[in-house]
């Protein structure tokens, strides 16, 4: 008798929650839900699955009512929802799809960025000891004044106030010397790019204590006609500088950014111990596919592409303070394959946890070609181009083929393809 009670009880649990399911929420699209859920749909239990419905329903329904106001702001109900729903995801994870592979954890996160504070205070100290026997008196002290200001407040006008005064000196790259004060990397040269994308070695003092030797100007000229060599002239028009520096083995290989606030003018920088094998000078492999994986940020992050120091805007994807154009690559990539699992990437974008970055990737991982790509929608099509370039067009299903495939709609950048492929055969390295 005991066990018909229970097994009465259990059966209208069940009833009342597919009444809740069906009936209590509004009707959602079943298929954005499983394309939230990515590897996760087949392997979880059934009643993990309605707790992810009824949580996901309830995302669902604020969405639209947003959308119906076309409204790009999320309330703080619906914000926290899918933070709570992206937490239920990364549970589910861990225990269904979680591998061996060990990430930092938070504490030796903490550790690293501590290490990395330490390393940034020494480099800046000691730029300072130098600045000093360049500048007067008055205005070495003037820019302390400043500096401190600007670290305890982070008001940029501060900054700007120091460029100023850098100004004054010839002998000193105020635009690298302030980039250097918010970043300072292990820089080893800086140089401008003539009218013929030819490198000029521009004065770094007093970032650096010593000029490049004639050595390793050779190696930094080598690097570079490479890249000249296998992007071609016509492809780095926009580029006006070139920076070699160094953050350690196997970390960053390189980086493009924009020069100026309309983002129409930038630099690349290499790392050089992350480009050269040290054994016989040459470069590494890694080398090429990340050089067009740049390439890619600078022909989807360009002035023809966004508005900068924007606000969001319905309809345009949005990303920092970028306001892409309706027509740009990323606005039509991010529709087209970001849109499914807004839930996460509206919350993933904001956090630093690699851990987190990774769960994400695992519920995907056939909607990206690398984890890095599943970093943002930016970093997502730029490995894509990646492989778009080096690669064969792929002719299967899965998202990340569909991805590399969305390239071919566009014939400027199958033309960039072919040109660079060319350029890479005798390498090897384009399959």
């Amino acid at each position: 008798m005991k066990k018909i009670s229970i097994g009465i009880a259990m059966l209208l649990i069940v009833i009342v929650y597919q009444l809740l399911l069906n009936v209590f929420f509004i009707t959602m699209d079943e298929y954005k839900f499983n394309q939230s859920l990515g590897l996760l749909s087949e392997g979880i239990k059934p009643y993990e699955r309605d707790y992810l419905k009824l949580i996901y329903k309830r995302i669902d329904k604020f969405e639209k009512e947003r959308l119906e106001k076309s409204s790009v702001s999320l309330s703080y109900k619906e914000e926290n929802l899918r933070t709570f729903y992206n937490k239920a995801l990364n549970r589910l994870t861990d225990k269904y799809l979680s591998e061996d592979e060990v990430l930092l954890s938070e504490t030796d996160n903490q550790e690293k960025l501590t290490d990395n504070k330490s390393l940034n205070k020494s480099r800046l100290d000691n730029m300072f000891s130098r600045l000093k026997t360049m500048v007067s008196e008055n205005d070495y002290n003037d820019i302390n004044t400043l500096y401190d200001k600007y670290e305890t407040s982070e008001d940029y006008s501060y900054i700007e106030d120091i460029k100023t005064i850098i100004d004054n000196y010839e002998e000193i790259n105020s635009d690298i010397f302030v980039e250097y004060i918010l970043d300072p990397i292990d820089m080893k040269a800086y140089f401008s790019l003539n009218l013929q994308k030819n490198l000029v070695l521009e004065p770094l003092l007093p970032i650096i204590e010593s000029n490049p030797t004639s050595s390793e100007l050779e190696t930094y000229d080598k690097i570079w006609r490479e890249i000249k060599d296998k992007l071609g002239t016509n492809l780095l028009a926009s580029l006006d500088s070139f920076i070699v520096y160094s953050d350690g083995k196997d970390e960053t290989l390189a980086y493009v950014n924009y020069i100026d606030d309309k983002a129409s003018r930038w630099y690349m920088a290499i790392d050089i111990e992350d480009s050269i094998n040290m054994e016989d000078n040459s470069l590494k492999e890694d080398f090429y596919f990340t050089i067009v994986h740049e390439l890619a940020h600078v022909i989807t992050l360009n002035d023809t592409q966004a508005i900068y120091n924007s606000e969001p805007s319905f309809g345009k994807y949005f990303e920092e303070d970028i306001s892409f154009n309706e027509d740009s690559y990323l606005n039509e990539f991010y529709n087209r394959f970001w849109t499914y699992s807004i839930d996460e990437s509206r919350i993933i974008q904001n956090l630093d946890n690699e851990d987190i970055r990774y769960k994400f990737f695992l519920r995907h991982e056939n909607s990206f070609v690398t984890d890095y790509a599943a970093t943002s929608p930016s970093e997502d099509i730029a490995e894509s181009f990646a492989y778009f370039v080096i690669n064969e067009k792929p002719m299967g299903n899965e998202i990340w083929e569909q991805k590399i495939r969305f390239f071919y709609e566009f014939e400027e950048l199958v033309e960039i393809k072919n040109n660079i492929r060319k350029r890479l055969s005798s390498l090897e390295i384009a399959a």
